[in-house]
């Protein structure tokens, strides 16, 4: 009898000494917590919003399918404002108080890079980051998991482009930041793969305050296109700039200029500037994939649907794939585990494939043109 009484007390004992290390790692008997910084207010506000609906609304829907593993999953988001102080903060709170497993869906390279320390002593999984640099791919990091291109992606997208039109004099205007100044070296290096050197190359303020010295600068050796390392304010006032002082250019953005606030904020100025895009067309009638987030988007009540979405939807897609196959004894070293050797994803030809020495995304890279109406076009 004390024999069975003892037994019984050690067996309580230790489950609830595995319900408390579980809760601490953001899972619970019915729910799986996932946390997530990103900007829903800022200069990148449309595209942390819309990122987090298209997740939101797969989660949602995976949900009301009754979960995984009898787990319903919440997602946790809080707004850095593309503030990556805020972004430091705000997943210390994820991590302290609300304990969440991982954390989902960060948006911006500032924010990533800064939450990298935290990341690394907490020894939490930073997964589907929206972020093209390399300075979040370099050098590999187990607790890190891509799922989009990298910027030297887009870039070497829009090169190739470019090459076939025969177009060789190339400008370049970049973001006098670390991701500006990352994107010209990679620029650098894809033209000299091509035989091409750039025509010329200016920087800009985050602010935009300098795109007139910017214009100036490459109106004087008249390039036939000029690719845009650039985010936000300073990308719409170099195009107004530009536009002012001669007619005609052909700008290349990278995918941060793919919202529609940017087509808003461009305006008449936005007609025929390219845009790369790193999701899957969102209004396609034949791709499975984008059917499959039309008829979820449209299931969970989402109307808008757009290229941010899209890729918030697709991030979702994964993360629930690899949380099923880490099973019902879930931490975040079994989450890790099981996103490195679940094997091939693919989801009607946008694939990934993470293994224990690359944690890459797909990469699949679109270029659109914005259209008098205000669209972005095929």
């Amino acid at each position: 009898m004390m024999i069975s009484r003892l037994f019984r007390t050690m067996v309580l004992a230790a489950a609830a000494a595995f319900s408390l290390q579980a809760s601490a790692q953001g899972v619970t008997n019915d729910e799986i917590l996932l946390g997530q910084t990103t900007s829903l207010t800022g200069p990148l506000a449309e595209l942390g919003m819309e990122a987090s609906a298209g997740a939101k609304a797969y989660f949602d829907y995976v949900n009301a399918q009754g979960g995984i593993h009898g787990r319903k999953i919440k997602l946790i988001a809080l707004d850095d404002g593309y503030n990556p102080q805020k972004a430091v903060m705000n997943v210390k709170q994820l991590v302290e108080k609300d304990q969440v497993l991982a954390l989902f869906g960060v948006l911006g390279t500032p924010a990533n890079v800064a939450i990298m320390p935290l990341i690394q002593q907490v020894g939490i999984p930073n997964f589907g980051l929206a972020s093209g640099s390399n300075l979040v791919r370099q050098p590999f990091n187990r607790l890190v998991f891509h799922t989009l291109p990298s910027y030297s992606d887009e870039l070497a997208k829009i090169v190739e482009h470019l090459t076939v039109r025969g177009i060789t004099k190339i400008g370049v205007v970049y973001q006098d930041n670390p991701f500006g100044k990352e994107g010209l070296i990679a620029l650098e290096q894809i033209t000299a793969a091509h035989n091409l050197k750039l025509a010329g190359t200016a920087s800009i303020d985050n602010t935009g305050s300098d795109a007139a010295k910017a214009v100036d600068s490459l109106i004087k050796v008249a390039p036939q296109a000029i690719v845009m390392i650039t985010a936000g304010k300073a990308s719409f006032d170099f195009i107004k700039t530009y536009n002012e002082r001669a007619v005609g250019m052909q700008f290349f953005a990278l995918s941060v200029m793919a919202s529609q606030s940017a087509i808003k904020a461009l305006g008449k100025d936005g007609v025929g500037v390219v845009v790369s895009q790193t999701s899957p067309f969102p209004f396609s009638a034949t791709s499975r994939i984008v059917q499959e987030y039309q008829q979820v988007m449209k299931k969970m009540g989402v109307k808008n649907w757009s290229f941010a979405s899209m890729g918030g939807f697709i991030t979702a897609k994964v993360m629930v794939d690899g949380l099923r196959h880490a099973g019902r004894n879930l931490t975040r070293e079994r989450l890790v585990e099981s996103l490195e050797t679940m094997g091939k994803l693919d989801y009607d030809g946008f694939t990934i494939n993470y293994t224990k020495n690359s944690h890459l995304g797909h990469r699949y890279v679109e270029l659109t043109v914005i259209s008098k109406d205000g669209r972005f076009l095929r």
